[in-house]
């Protein structure tokens, strides 16, 4: 009989395997004492899967995480490399298993959890909804020749001091909602896996940007990529303080321009692109909602959330619908004076009514209560109160800042 449980070191490379039938990877396993020693892999127990007596089924990775959340830093489970072997598939396996692990999650105190989708669709079984769009910006780097810089770029190869990057990507992620720490797990290995690329065997570069005071205020990861003949700047990640960094980092494409036809950025939307260079024309863009999240504790989320802006105190009751925590299906009271968030349970009419999926973008910023009231999806009804409820529920910048 099937049986879910957490794995070990004993048993981790089945995952591994599994892995690379399911995500076409290709992986030598030959040195699996090597494999099973790599000082920068997510530990074993991170990963639950479900067995058939010593044989590994199905499973995913469970990444603990800490993400900013309007000014809070909160814990966050990160879904990763959720796979099946062909044989066992349409058994249900990765439904037993995801369930299994929101029930987990809100007995350990984590508030979310994100992951990036194969199938929309499929993860919203499971409360999930897209909270994270990306502008994917594309511009020849000959037109970005005139951004002007007055600092020094440096950089980093594996084994370097990271403790600048870490300086600058703090600062970046601070007023960020699902911007995800990289100083929570011990040892530095965040850092180490974000550096541990060779760039002359991988073609991964990574150049910290000074000020001419010689302040850190930017970083700047890229890929060289060939595609139609061309290369590619693929930025993977770029990391600011404010404009004047922002624009630093961005100089070096231009600096670039000899080596690279093309400057790529899946950036956060709340960067404009048509900013970027002096010729809108030039920019090609396209919005792709890449990442999904879902609130794992209503209760603790709408207590930390952000009051709005101008202070005063108001209430609303919100009634929430979970297929999944039994815990998040109720109708909560939620009261707020300029620096306080009360919630608790109640049998008062609700003023709105919504599934965990909506939910999920309004409590995070990544939708509105003016958009969510337009959206074609079932499960969210406004029943009154809606001057307070347009206070409460607004936009603010969104950036899953790690890939998983």
């Amino acid at each position: 009989m099937a049986e879910i449980r957490r794995l070990d070191a004993g048993n981790i490379l089945q995952l591994y395997k599994i892995h690379t039938m399911v995500f076409n990877l290709r992986r030598d396993y030959s040195k699996e004492d090597e494999q099973k020693t790599d000082p920068l892999a997510h530990p074993a127990e991170w990963a639950l899967g479900i067995f058939d007596g010593n044989k590994l089924l199905a499973g995913t990775f469970d990444l603990e995480y800490l993400m900013r959340f309007d000014g809070h830093s909160v814990k966050m489970s990160g879904i990763s490399g959720v796979a099946t072997l062909p044989e066992a598939r349409n058994e249900g396996f990765v439904r037993k298993i995801l369930e299994r692990l929101l029930i987990e999650n809100y007995e350990k105190g984590v508030i979310f959890s994100n992951l990036t989708p194969f199938d929309h669709g499929f993860y919203r079984k499971f409360g999930y909804e897209t909270a994270c769009a990306r502008t994917h910006i594309s511009i020849n780097t000959g037109d970005m020749s005139d951004i002007e810089s007055d600092g020094k770029f440096v950089q980093i190869f594996p084994g370097d001091d990271t403790s600048l990057l870490a300086e600058v990507h703090g600062a970046y992620i601070a007023d960020i909602n699902h911007g995800i720490h990289r100083d929570s797990w011990p040892d530095n290995r965040a850092w180490k896996r974000f550096t541990r690329e060779d760039p002359c065997t991988s073609g991964y570069f990574t150049y910290l940007w000074k000020d001419k005071n010689g302040k850190a205020r930017s970083y700047i990861k890229f890929q060289d990529v060939t595609e139609d003949g061309d290369h590619n700047m693929n930025v993977t990640e770029l990391a600011f303080t404010d404009k004047e960094g922002l624009y630093g980092a961005l100089s070096l494409a231009g600096i670039l321009s000899p080596q690279f036809e093309n400057f790529k950025w899946l950036a956060p939307t709340f960067i404009e692109p048509f900013d970027i260079i002096s010729d809108p024309w030039s920019v090609e863009t396209e919005i792709r909602p890449r990442d999904m999240t879902r609130v794992i504790n209503v209760k603790a989320a709408l207590e930390l959330m952000r009051r709005p802006c101008g202070g005063g105190s108001g209430q609303y009751v919100i009634e929430v619908e979970d297929e999944n925590i039994e815990a998040n299906c109720q109708k909560f009271l939620v009261e707020f004076e300029s620096n306080e968030t009360k919630v608790t349970p109640t049998k008062k009419n609700a003023d709105i009514s919504c599934d965990i999926l909506t939910l999920s973008q309004l409590i995070t910023g990544y939708r509105s209560f003016e958009s969510a009231v337009y959206t074609r999806r079932e499960g969210f009804e406004v029943h009154g109160n809606e001057k307070t409820l347009k206070r409460v529920f607004t936009l603010r910048p969104q950036h899953i800042t790690e890939y998983f």
